[in-house]
């Protein structure tokens, strides 16, 4: 029965329609849902500047790195909103052609109109058409011809055709000639010098469109009969009026191009017929390939192609227009090649001669974009019920084999295909099967496997799901089981990958990290404290016989193990794109990481991505496989086959960037600094008051725009770093100060993997009038004249000054040898030398020479502090102290003396002019006591209150009555010490105040300025 099974597979198989790849290119389409005024685009030109136009029914679109900059309408300048055809001239300015009201001319700034009024045939257009300096304008009702630097019509033909119009439908340059091709009025010919037309074949009048293609032409002529609405001729053929042999297509042909590998598309729109849409033309035959381009519309109306990047356009009349990357860096294979509506592919593996495909059908084998042969899940789960009939060592397989005995089909699944020693094996949920190259199962074991290898050809590794990690030996014979208990640290667990590599076997565990099985014998590099990294996600091996293994994190690590664990390079997961990593491979010296944002390509610390531009639409990745220079990539819905060697020696190209928009001081700038939607000059200069820049800018001609990241710096400030890398095309720059600024953009390509740099602009802060030149020099020879005349005022100042300072300080000396003189006074010398007597006479010799020790150094400390105009507190206290001290003796040191000194005083840096309290205190012994004085007591203190010293001296004597007090004020001692005071100190006017009654006796305070 098995064998009738396989029989008819093969049958079938002979029979099976040979399904070729559903090789979808990426495509993308812009809509009014993206800003297009209308969905009708009857013209589309990418210009010189990398600025695609698109001209629509309501209105014309500039549109730049797939973003639509600007719409333009009739209130803009337009001739019409209705543009049906657009054309650059040599000198790089562009024309459009609008059906109904005439030409439109625009240089980038402003737009210019050419119509009827202005000498134009028509202004219903349907066709432009460039020649060195001449436009050819095709219309309903003639044609005209324009002198593109004068912009002047030079020549008009109007014919009434057979129709009444004589519709110019297309143009071609034949033998340096032009001609053009009309609707039932033939093709004809068109001389400029000699402002001629001439009829030059009428087999077929009715042209839609004319196309060359090396030596043949391709003409469509009408849909009205099936396959032959395009006529191939060659081009001594139609210039001899000779009617065309081939013809094929059935639908109107509007357009054609030719892209740079010689495949012709054109776009269809039929009349008769809804047999439109976009077409390959080969062999004679047109296949539609919308499919193929996921182009969503069968109105097709022009095309353009940009050899550069070889892109295709095509303009459809309801669905907007799509933009075609015709180089298909990757190739989508979708479901539909295993003839399923979706498809999950597991696992990918090349064997010596097909491409192996695991999904969850079956296991496909592919070569040269065919299926070959085909194993589904149905044949492996009958091979395994075949086993358990005619299998009689059961004891071998753990128990395992009751449970998959019993196991139903439904049951079954595909976990895992691996390519071993040129040996298919398929991991399955009810054991382990091999597959030959031919597609025939012929072995099976009843085994619960998470992930496995093979030691040798009959010794398998594996491990069990979620339980211990075994070994089989003689497992074709009589196999044994080596159980490694999860409880011994060093025997691994939740092994998700094993790889061989060097003579030993490295386990990935999901949850603790690295294992290295040598000789039977299994060593923890986590427990062993050698490499703590625990949660592992996927592994591999590059050209240097190195690890490769990523964290759950997504890091990703480099490790040599060939003499010792040494990890040679970390890829942090930060400089990786996308959070999860779902495969790792490595090609040469490229570490290729698959993440939810598409393939991350390493070499060298530079990461280059593939994703949605390039067609990589689905990022779930299921499986990879390298095979050679291409990687194939299965995802939940079919697989891709990306060419390694092709993209990474395709030509890089440096990425350069312009200005799209500026705006100071949050005002955009006036129209007339713009063209092309770009600042036209390259520096700025602005006043000091306008000093905030918001720039905008765009990528110039960037092949993948979304695959740019920028940073910028400011040159001419100090301490200027470089920005953080990002996606936003801004730079603001705030509050610059007056100077000159260079802004310097770096762009960062993740397709090329290249850096590139540029000035992008140059800015010029003019400086405040305050700031200039000859503001400065006018206020250096204001300020030098002023300052000489108030130099030579301060001159005369200062000189009077010195005058009066010259008789301050001579009356300063004769005040203080007054004040001298004064202070030493007769009655005090008198007093002296009768208190030394009346010691003498008393035989009282020692106070008599003590006396006359202190008087001396009186004497000597006086005349000291005479020759000085200031002297430290301390000295002037230490001079008052002996003062008292000789004068207590004349009163039997009868008389308390009490000095009280605030603790703040600095007494060695406060300075006060010398000898000025102590005629205050002489006043006390000579007049505050007599001999009915009880307990006669002086207080001095001093304290500081701002910068002036306060010093008062208080009596308990009898006090003066006023009179008296007059006197004292008024007397020669006093007078000079408040004379000396007021030259000192000539601002304070309250220097000296003096109380007295006879209940509290005298107090003196003085308030002396500190130096």
């Amino acid at each position: 029965m098995l064998l009738f099974k396989k029989s008819r597979l093969v049958l079938l198989l002979f029979l099976f329609v040979e399904f070729l790849f559903s090789q979808q290119y990426p495509s993308k389409n812009y809509s009014t849902l993206d800003g297009l005024p209308n969905n009708s685009v009857y013209s589309i030109l990418k210009d010189s500047r990398g600025i695609l136009w698109a001209g629509t029914a309501n209105g014309l679109s500039a549109i730049k790195n797939g973003k639509i900059i600007q719409n333009f309408y009739t209130s803009d300048g337009l001739a019409h909103n209705s543009c049906w055809a657009i054309a650059e001239d040599r000198n790089n300015n562009l024309w459009f052609g609008s059906h109904g009201g005439g030409l439109t001319f625009y240089d980038g700034v402003k737009f210019k109109i050419i119509n009827e009024k202005t000498g134009l045939i028509n202004n219903s257009i349907r066709k432009l058409f460039i020649d060195k300096k001449f436009l050819y304008v095709g219309t309903e009702f003639g044609i005209s011809v324009i002198d593109i630097d004068k912009k002047k019509v030079v020549f008009n033909k109007k014919i009434i055709g057979q129709r009444k119009k004589f519709q110019v439908m297309d143009f071609v340059k034949i033998n340096s000639k032009i001609y053009f091709g009309t609707f039932n009025d033939g093709l004809w010919n068109i001389d400029v010098s000699s402002k001629s037309i001439k009829l030059i074949n009428h087999n077929k009048p009715d042209i839609y469109s004319i196309h060359k293609t090396n030596n043949n032409f391709l003409i469509c002529n009408g849909d009205t009969q099936i396959d032959k609405s395009i006529n191939r001729i060659e081009t001594n053929e139609i210039l001899k009026n000779v009617t065309p042999q081939e013809s094929f297509g059935s639908t109107i042909f509007w357009d054609f191009i030719t892209d740079k590998s010689g495949i012709t598309y054109g776009a269809g729109n039929g009349i008769n017929f809804s047999t439109g849409g976009v077409f390959r033309v080969e062999n004679n035959k047109t296949v539609n390939v919308n499919e193929l381009f996921n182009i969503d519309s069968f109105e097709i109306w022009s095309l353009h192609y940009e050899a550069q990047n070889d892109i295709l356009f095509v303009s459809t009349t309801n669905k907007g227009f799509y933009e075609i990357d015709l180089k298909r860096e990757i190739n989508f294979h979708s479901a539909t090649f295993f003839n399923k509506p979706k498809l999950e592919i597991i696992s990918i593996q090349n064997s010596k001669t097909n491409k192996l495909i695991l999904h969850k059908n079956g296991l496909s084998f592919i070569n040269q974009n065919k299926i070959i042969k085909e194993v589904n899940n149905k044949e492996f789960y009958d091979f395994s019920r075949f086993f358990f009939k005619s299998e009689k060592n059961y004891s071998v397989f753990k128990g395992y084999y009751y449970t998959f005995r019993n196991a139903k089909l439904d049951a079954f699944e595909f976990k895992e295909l691996s390519v071993i020693n040129n040996e298919i094996w398929i991991n399955t949920t009810i054991g382990l099967f091999k597959v030959t190259n031919d597609g025939n199962i012929t072995e099976y074991y009843p085994l619960f496997i998470s992930s496995f290898n093979f030691i040798d050809s009959n010794t398998l590794l594996f491990q069990q799901s979620y339980s211990d990690v075994i070994i089989i030996n003689n497992l074709k014979g009589k196999p044994t089981y080596k159980d490694y208990d999860i409880t011994e640290t060093n025997n691994p667990k939740d092994v998700i990958k094993i790889i061989p590599l060097n003579n030993k076997f490295y386990l990935i565990s999901s949850s603790q990290g690295l294992f290295r099985l040598e000789n039977n014998k299994f060593y923890s590099y986590f427990s062993n404290d050698v490499w703590l990294e625990k949660e592992l996600v996927d592994a591999t091996i590059n050209n240097k016989n190195e690890l490769v293994i990523a964290n759950s994190i997504g890091d990703v690590f480099l490790i040599n193990e060939s003499s010792k664990f040494k990890i040679s390079k970390k890829i942090d997961h930060n400089k990786i794109i996308g959070n999860s990593i779902s495969f790792l491979q490595c090609y040469k010296d490229y570490i290729l990481i698959g993440t939810e944002k598409g393939i991350n390509i390493y070499k060298d610390g530079i990461i280059r991505l593939i994703d949605e531009e390039q067609g990589l639409k689905s990022k779930i990745f299921t499986s990879a496989n390298l095979n050679g220079a291409i990687l194939t990539i299965g995802t939940q819905n079919g697989f891709y086959e990306f060419d390694l060697k092709k993209y990474l020696s395709a030509k890089k190209q440096s990425v350069n960037a312009e200005i799209l928009n500026l705006e100071v001081n949050f005002k955009p700038l006036r129209k007339n600094v713009l063209r092309w939607f770009n600042y036209k000059y390259s520096t700025i200069k602005l006043p000091y008051n306008e000093n905030t820049i918001s720039i905008n800018f765009e990528p110039k001609q960037a092949t993948y725009p979304n695959k740019l990241e920028f940073r910028y710096k400011l040159l001419g400030i100090e301490n200027s770093n470089w920005s953080k890398w990002t996606r936003e095309k801004n730079i603001n720059l705030t509050y610059l100060p007056n100077g000159n600024y260079v802004v310097k953009l770096e762009l960062k390509d993740f397709n090329s993997g290249l850096i590139s740099s540029c000035d992008i602009l140059k800015i010029t802060i003019i400086p405040p009038f305050w700031k200039t030149w000859w503001f400065i020099i006018s206020n250096i020879l204001f300020f030098s004249i002023l300052g000489f005349i108030i130099y030579k005022k301060r001159i005369h100042l200062v000189e009077n000054r010195e005058r009066a300072k010259a008789t301050i300080q001579k009356r300063l000396a004769e005040t203080k040898m007054e004040a001298l003189q004064s202070q030493m006074n007769p009655h005090f010398i008198f007093n002296a030398m009768n208190s030394i007597q009346n010691y003498i006479i008393d035989n009282n010799v020692d106070d008599a020479l003590m006396y006359m020790g202190e008087f001396s150094k009186l004497i000597r400390q006086t005349l000291n502090n005479s020759s000085q105009q200031r002297i430290s507190l301390n000295d002037e206290i230490r001079y008052l102290k002996s003062y008292i001290t000789l004068e207590n003796m004349r009163f039997k040191n009868k008389i308390n003396f009490i000095l009280n000194i605030d603790a703040n005083l600095d007494l060695v840096e406060i300075e006060i002019p010398p000898m000025l309290i102590q005629p205050f205190i002489e006043n006390v012994f000579v007049h505050a006591f007599d001999s009915n004085s009880k307990d006669p007591t002086l207080l001095i203190s001093m304290r500081q209150i701002g910068n002036y010293l306060l010093c008062e001296i208080k009596d308990n004597g009898k006090g003066m009555a006023s009179e008296n007090l007059n006197k004292l004020n008024t007397s020669k001692g006093i007078q000079l010490a408040k004379e000396r005071i007021a030259l000192f100190q000539s601002e304070t006017t309250d220097a000296v105040a003096i109380s007295s009654s006879s209940a509290t006796g005298t107090t003196v305070v003085l308030k002396l300025k500190i130096q």
